[in-house]
């Protein structure tokens, strides 16, 4: 068995518990460790004295279907809790209960088996694909609720005895006994807990257990957005948007790096673009010497102190998301950027040392035209223009996945030969023009994920056979088949009275 060796990996005595809580992440240890999500809930539960929470990741190697901390088995847990941050990861939670044993559908698990829970963006905004899966999906964030719930678990002697009671309970959504859910909110970052002592991969750099950013403490400057585009599922179901101020923020850089000594902050947020504090954050960060990581940034807030911190700091690649290429488009979708901001900011970062970025645009966008499509390529050469060199641009082109509780969630994608077709319009107006480097995603993944997205419960029996088969595109098209599903019924728009299957779910009370 191939173990992760780790600094700040908690190990508790199973003998000296009274709840074990399985942290499930439905995909690789890799994808799972970049973000804050998995530290945060491995902090939150292992502070308590009465749990012991060890994580679960899809096998990278050779490490099996076992916690990385004790090789248990998921089936020796009270509480199976998966957090839901990308619709494609729903077969994995599936596979994760089939390969430790535990029956996967609710019905078929008795009080003896682990009570499965799930939250995270996806499960708020639409649990329903995995509702005959799921026990109980936590609404909105963990850090109000999550104590409750392990109480709960404490005090019932069984995980799953009398799980109906706990559907009364703000922010919980019991499958088959709720008739609504409402979310909840952390209201104040400031006095939400942090996670102090990460956890850090003590491998190689090349290795495949290496998270995105390396070797990094990760602190959430910002949570949520007021931008809210019309297509972002965070905007909508995350609002309002709250920032931890510049004095919070320092002293949990300072506290953290005494637990977690590396050499890099990476700070994140929904929309850190806005965070009012970047650029003294920043400073703070490279004056002890430090390197930095930050997420996509807003053109607008891209100046020379902002460029030079982050050089200082060694990045050396930023991103931006003007998301379409006319103002048309960007005004249709919410994105308000104007280009001369974006040839401003892409000035300015050549201009302090950062000569590589990546810009983020959509395609199957309400309205479009192939002209709107012509000018994702062209705005890029303008940009470029700028003094951009060999392979320096590197634009990622996705077509919309429509999303639950956005003006967009009866769109209708379009068909895959029109994405296609968009595609190559797109490299062809490039076509030796080496400083790109363009990735798409495939339309067909494309459509499995507005499947995902705005699906009911009849989806989640595809979802199990794919999960049963473990198969790509192929086993998609298969399990549609099988399962007597029409896609169209998905993808194609919804009708404007129809009801929706997230209509029970309470974004905003």
């Amino acid at each position: 068995m191939v173990v992760v060796p780790e600094l700040n990996v908690v190990k508790k005595d199973w003998r000296r518990v009274d709840v074990k809580v399985a942290l499930c992440y439905p995909n690789v240890y890799r994808a799972g460790m970049t973000g804050l999500t998995v530290k945060l809930l491995y902090a939150l539960l292992n502070a308590r004295r009465d749990v012991l929470c060890e994580r679960f990741f899809i096998p990278t190697l050779r490490e099996g279907w076992r916690s990385l901390e004790s090789n248990q088995p998921l089936s020796r847990f009270d509480v199976a809790a998966f957090t839901l941050q990308y619709e494609e990861d729903y077969p994995n939670v599936i596979r994760m209960m089939l390969k430790s044993g535990v029956p996967p559908r609710r019905e078929d698990r008795g009080e003896d088996d682990p009570l499965v829970i799930a939250g995270g963006p996806c499960a708020t905004g639409n649990p329903e694909p995995l509702a005959d899966y799921v026990d109980l999906f936590v609404i909105g964030e963990a850090e109000p609720v999550i104590g409750r719930i392990i109480d709960w678990v404490r005090s019932s002697g069984k995980p799953r005895r009398g799980i109906e009671e706990l559907a009364d309970l703000r922010g919980v959504y019991v499958p088959g006994v709720s008739d609504s859910a409402e979310r909840v909110w952390v209201r104040s970052l400031d006095e939400a807990p942090h996670p102090l002592a990460q956890q850090i991969p003590l491998v190689d750099d090349g290795s495949p257990y290496m998270p995105v950013f390396g070797r990094a403490f990760t602190v959430e400057a910002v949570r949520g957005c007021g931008r809210s585009c019309r297509f972002c599922l965070i905007g909508h179901i995350w609002r309002p948007k709250r920032e931890r101020s510049l004095e919070k923020m320092l002293s949990i850089i300072d506290e953290g790096l005494k637990y977690t000594p590396v050499r890099k902050v990476s700070v994140i947020g929904a929309s850190l673009f806005d965070y009012r504090h970047l650029e003294e954050l920043c400073e703070f960060i490279v004056s002890r010497g430090l390197e930095i990581s930050v997420s996509s940034l807003s053109p607008e807030i891209i100046t020379e102190r902002l460029a030079d911190s982050l050089v200082k700091g060694g990045q050396r690649t930023v991103t931006v998301a003007p998301d379409a290429a006319t103002p048309r488009m960007r005004s249709a979708i919410g994105k308000m950027i104007e280009e001369e901001a974006l040839k401003d900011a892409a000035r300015t970062l050549l201009s302090r040392g950062i000569k590589q970025l990546k810009i983020y645009f959509m395609i199957g966008l309400p309205g479009e035209t192939p002209e709107d499509v012509v000018e994702i390529a062209d705005l890029s050469k303008r940009v470029a223009d700028l003094g951009y060199g060999y392979r320096s641009v590197h634009l990622s082109i996705n077509p919309l996945i429509p999303k639950p509780h956005t003006p967009f969630q009866r769109m209708k994608i379009p068909a895959v030969s029109y994405l296609r077709d968009s595609m190559r319009l797109i490299k062809k107006r490039l076509r030796g023009d080496r400083r790109f480097v363009i990735d798409t995603l495939d339309p067909r993944h494309a459509q499995i994920q507005t499947l995902l997205s705005l699906g009911d419960r009849e989806v989640g029996r595809a979802i199990e056979f794919v999960a049963r088969h473990c198969g790509g595109l192929g086993c998609w098209r298969r399990a549609l088949k099988e399962c007597g599903i029409r896609l169209e019924k998905y993808i194609g728009g919804m009708d404007p009275e129809a009801p929706l299957p997230w209509d029970k779910i309470r974004i905003h009370p």
